[in-house]
């Protein structure tokens, strides 16, 4: 009884001094490596604004959607005009067997050829034409052409339209549209790209203030380890607690040392993954600062209701959208398929003007040359007998006057419009087992059907999002509530333990038990409401309000 009421009164005695005595200052923290001493303090929405504007993966995602839009361009370049210019010289040596055809057994022509042209294909009901502007100037050793040289052009225009196939669609403007579903389904990927940065950021931040939370937490135990140890020194020093009590409070004030430690490697982990969202490149600033996080506080879930908040997954979630998408170009195929199975059944109206002009060919005709003696000894019996001589026409007729000339007599005749030709009818093209078109549009049926399962599976995978989502809310408060009250009762606990321990009611191990009970329900506490936080984001994300919730907006 006598030891007991010594006890009590060295107790007692030492209680004071303990309150007035300042714990022992905590060890060096590890230097931070490429961390200066810069602090930059950092609000969730600034976070995620730095995410957006730097995030390298959103920036390649807009080059992607960048390409889809520039696949549609060239999509189009389809139906731009096309212009085509042909100067070409000719020069033909053909070999003949007959003087009515060449001099010395040799057809000789030499040509120029200026052709201009000019083809369109529109983007409606498949029609497409050409105007053509084709000139030629022929000059020969034929001894029967009138004209040598010879000058011709022509001017014609071209329709083709089809009736039934390639009238509503064809290949070209299935591309097209195909092309512009694909710029959509980028714009959904790109979409679901920033929302997932958004979530990252989200949760990459809150792991760093509970991260640094945690700290504060292992360094209050390092101070009340130290606190301990130096009760336990001035105890043993006085004879009334057994100097191995020292060495337990030494080991377990180590042990908080290496926890405090490593919460701080912790720290630093999660600053680098939040800067890695944060950062355009390496070499940026805020590699070299220490951020200080401003938003510790719990979010707030915008829909409770689980049936309200599956509606609204099921009409903002970007998967969705995407399938939405993708049935949209399956229709295009479907489409495209459908019409190639029909008959090719084409218009076609042409229309022409033709010009002709040249030079009178002065060439002997051979014809006249065999009969000439005859005619030379005709003429002089008529000259004996008094009659007129004959003259011979060694010609094929006359040719007509408004021929005679070079290319503007040419160019008159061609558009006077005293040469022109039309011609109209049908071009049919018949497919007897279109066996392409047919197995094209069975698979375009298959992937609508695959579609819509698919669809029916990520609806089903929302749902069961939304649930776990919504669930994970509910847990976590509970939990934070729970963690909170734990960590109230712990430190009334330790309190107590300590009166206890001052008063000799107490011993070491149990203080430092209770010093470790109430450090766990702080970290806990912590855990529930950093998990709560991240089940708000992810209810967000499960929903597809990330960017409403944020005010952001895909550009």
């Amino acid at each position: 009884m006598k030891r007991l009421s010594l006890f009590v009164f060295l107790g007692a005695l030492c209680s004071p001094l303990c309150s007035l005595a300042s714990p022992q200052a905590d060890p060096a923290a590890p230097a931070r490596v490429g961390v200066g001493i810069t602090q930059r303090k950092l609000g969730l929405d600034e976070a995620i604004q730095l995410a957006l504007e730097n995030n390298l993966d959103i920036d390649i995602e807009r080059t992607t959607r960048d390409n889809a839009a520039q696949a549609v361009a060239a999509a189009r370049g389809f139906f731009d005009p096309s212009f085509r210019w042909t100067p070409l010289f000719t020069e033909d040596n053909t070999p003949v067997g007959s003087v009515l055809q060449g001099v010395g057994g040799k057809l000789s022509s030499r040509g120029v050829i200026n052709n201009f042209s000019l083809r369109q294909k529109l983007d409606k009901w498949g029609t497409s034409g050409h105007l053509d502007f084709n000139n030629q100037r022929v000059t020969t050793n034929n001894p029967f052409a009138n004209f040598n040289p010879t000058l011709s052009s022509t001017i014609l225009a071209a329709i083709q339209q089809p009736l039934f196939r390639g009238f509503r669609i064809d290949r070209e403007r299935a591309e097209i549209r195909i092309r512009q579903k694909q710029v959509d389904l980028a714009g959904v990927d790109l979409q679901t790209r920033v929302i997932d940065v958004v979530s990252r950021t989200q949760s990459a931040y809150y792991d760093l203030v509970a991260s640094r939370e945690s700290v504060v937490v292992a360094q209050e135990q390092v101070s009340l380890g130290r606190e301990q140890f130096a009760i336990n020194q001035r105890l043993v020093n006085t004879g009334t607690l057994a100097p191995v009590e020292i060495s337990a409070a030494e080991a377990e004030l180590q042990r908080r040392i290496d926890t405090w430690y490593a919460t701080l490697a912790i720290v630093t982990e999660a600053e680098n993954n939040l800067k890695l969202l944060l950062a355009a490149e390496r070499k940026a600033s805020i590699w070299g600062e220490q951020i200080i996080p401003t938003d510790d506080g719990l979010l707030r879930p915008g829909v409770e209701d689980l049936r309200e908040a599956v509606d609204t997954a099921i009409q903002r979630r970007p998967e969705l959208q995407g399938l939405t998408v993708r049935n949209a170009i399956n229709d295009v195929q479907k489409d495209l398929n459908s019409d190639l199975r029909r008959a090719q059944v084409d218009v076609i109206a042409q229309y022409s003007l033709n010009g002709l002009a040249g030079t009178i060919n002065t060439t002997p005709n051979p014809f006249a040359n065999l009969n000439t003696p005859i005619y030379n000894r005709l003429n002089q019996l008529s000259a004996a007998a008094g009659l007129q001589p004959v003259n011979p026409d060694n010609s094929f007729g006359n040719v007509p006057t408004a021929l005679i000339g070079g290319y503007g007599t040419n160019l008159s005749n061609l558009l006077g419009g005293n040469y022109q030709s039309f011609q109209i009818g049908l071009s049919i093209d018949l497919n007897l087992k279109n066996r392409s078109a047919n197995a094209g549009y069975a698979q375009a049926m298959i992937a609508e059907k695959r579609l819509k399962l698919e669809r029916a599976r990520t609806e089903q995978l929302i749902e069961a999002q939304v649930r776990n989502a919504l669930q994970s809310i509910e847990t976590a408060r509970q939990r934070i509530a729970a963690t909170e009250a734990s960590a109230a009762a712990a430190k009334e606990k330790l309190d107590s333990e300590r009166r206890l321990y001052q008063t000799g009611e107490s011993t070491n191990f149990l203080v430092l038990t209770r010093q470790n009970e109430y450090a766990d329900s702080r970290r806990r506490t912590l855990v529930a409401r950093l998990d709560f936080n991240k089940s708000v984001a992810r209810l967000e994300q499960a929903i597809g309000t990330t960017l409403q919730a944020h005010k952001i907006t895909v550009q």
